[in-house]
């Protein structure tokens, strides 16, 4: 762990000349941490970015609720869809209570690759939103 100390009076009079070097991934990937270092002086900076939207998870939820009705089965290709991120989209929708199902079709014209969380793709045609039970 980097330590950060008060800046010299030497330090606060320098024309600095900044390089910067960021965090590892953080296990949310929109939050990271930039280190700053002067290469003249020596000082070092830590600044933290986060992404700053005016949309969460409730907004997806919406929309997935927009195409897929809750408990109805629906082929995603007949709106358009040709690809998702299955795995991607059901860790998120997780949080909030809801899973989609995916199951696969024989009609070759209705699939849509779904990619897992290997990065693999599997090609499924019907998919429902679910709620998932609640364990208390």
């Amino acid at each position: 762990m980097r330590r950060l100390t008060p800046p010299t009076l030497q330090q606060w009079g320098c024309q600095h000349r900044w390089k910067t070097t960021h965090s590892l991934p953080q296990r949310n990937a929109l939050h990271r941490i930039r280190y700053v270092k002067c290469l003249r002086c020596g000082l070092r900076v830590k600044t933290e970015e986060r992404l700053a939207v005016p949309w969460d998870e409730r907004d997806l939820v919406a929309l997935v609720k927009g195409l897929l009705p809750e408990g109805k089965p629906v082929y995603l290709r007949d709106h358009g869809v040709t690809a998702l991120l299955l795995y991607g989209l059901n860790s998120l929708l997780s949080a909030q209570g809801y899973v989609i199902q995916a199951r696969k079709v024989r009609d070759a014209k209705r699939v849509v690759a779904c990619t897992g969380k290997d990065g693999r793709v599997e090609h499924y045609g019907l998919f429902e939103l679910r709620a998932i039970a609640q364990q208390g």
